[in-house]
């Protein structure tokens, strides 16, 4: 009989760039279940780091020479609707000055109301309407812009890496990068002078002063259709099993809970709660957050493969780690449990 596999992607575990030393007082004792999980997998490396970047990968995507045509991929889910053409996400985004230099401080917590949205890419389609771009926002977070000719060359940055960074280092570039530096540049006029803003700042609230242009291409061909269910509360992920025509779940509060819903299978989740606290958040508060998956997520999975209610796990980290269990792998008890962060290779 098919077993349960599972494919578990958690972005959280990338160590933090201000890891302590290992053998600080000052280090928690790492988790029970996650450390065993680690230290006793067989690892491998991928080429692709980045919550967007694996799921592609997860997927069989051919990763192109420029972006990934992540845009195109989000659109199938957020407009319910496969429409052909190269597009590219200019999510609306609040910069705020830092040390010489402009941070990118906020995406989701916006709060953009819908008619906020359609005013504002109505008034960037009249300014934009000679040249036939398309500006659109069916989420308030996440907004599309579609051209008749994509770029000849360029790159851009995903907004997810930028977030709570000075944008200088992740302007685009590429031969095409200095016509839309000025884009930019005439976007965040249109947006300055808005009605819009000028409302939203005699409210207190933050304005959307800038877009971030990101993840242009056309829509990819999937390869791999090896997942009988997708979990995930993410957009990629979800469009992605749409796309594939992948059953997809919400994500269960708990391994329990998923272990009494899951079918035998190959499963692919996609656990991306905290993703960003090893950017932000002191080493501390990492570690409170890898005993809750622990307790939630790890523990239970851990028993799970022990009593042979799972066949496998595979685990892939926020860097380009994968780390894969069996139940046969766990008997390797003599494997030394090192700290969290160099099993994790921070």
């Amino acid at each position: 009989m098919t077993q349960r596999r599972l494919t578990l992607l958690v972005p959280a575990l990338a160590t933090p760039p201000n890891a302590i030393e290992p053998h600080s007082v000052e280090v928690a004792p790492a988790p029970g279940a996650l450390q065993v999980l680690l230290s006793r997998s067989a690892v491998r490396t991928t080429p692709s780091s980045g919550m967007e970047a694996q799921l592609f990968h997860l997927f069989g995507i051919a990763f192109p020479d420029g972006d990934l045509p992540v845009a195109a991929v989000t659109y199938v889910l957020d407009c319910g609707e496969n429409v052909p053409g190269w597009r590219m996400r200019c999510d609306p985004v609040h910069l705020v000055p830092g040390h010489n230099s402009l941070i990118l401080a906020a995406n989701d917590e916006l709060e953009i109301l819908h008619e906020e949205s359609s005013a504002i890419t109505g008034e960037l389609n009249n300014f934009y309407s000679d040249k036939g771009w398309f500006f659109e926002a069916p989420t308030p977070s996440r907004w599309y812009l579609t051209l008749p000719q994509p770029p000849s060359c360029l790159q851009t940055h995903p907004l997810p890496d930028v977030l709570g960074r000075s944008i200088d280092r992740y302007l685009p570039y590429g031969e095409d990068a200095g016509g839309w530096h000025t884009t930019l540049a005439e976007v965040q006029m249109l947006l300055h002078g808005s009605q819009v803003n000028l409302q939203r700042e005699s409210c207190g609230k933050p304005v959307i002063n800038s877009l971030w242009f990101w993840g242009g291409g056309m829509l990819p061909e999937i390869k791999n259709l090896r997942w009988s269910r997708v979990w995930s509360n993410e957009v990629v992920g979800g469009s992605l099993a749409a796309m594939t025509n992948t059953p997809r779940m919400p994500v269960p509060e708990s391994a329990a809970r998923w272990l009494e819903q899951a079918n035998p299978g190959e499963h692919l989740l996609v656990l991306d709660s905290g993703r960003y606290i090893p950017r932000f958040e002191e080493r501390f508060t990492w570690m409170e957050l890898l005993e809750l998956l622990d307790r939630n997520w790890f523990a239970p999975l851990l028993t799970a493969m022990k009593k042979g209610e799972l066949e496998s796990l595979e685990i892939y980290a926020g860097n380009n780690r994968v780390f894969y269990a069996t139940r046969r792998l766990l008997w390797r008890w003599w494997r030394r449990r090192g700290d969290i962060s160099t099993l994790l290779g921070g």
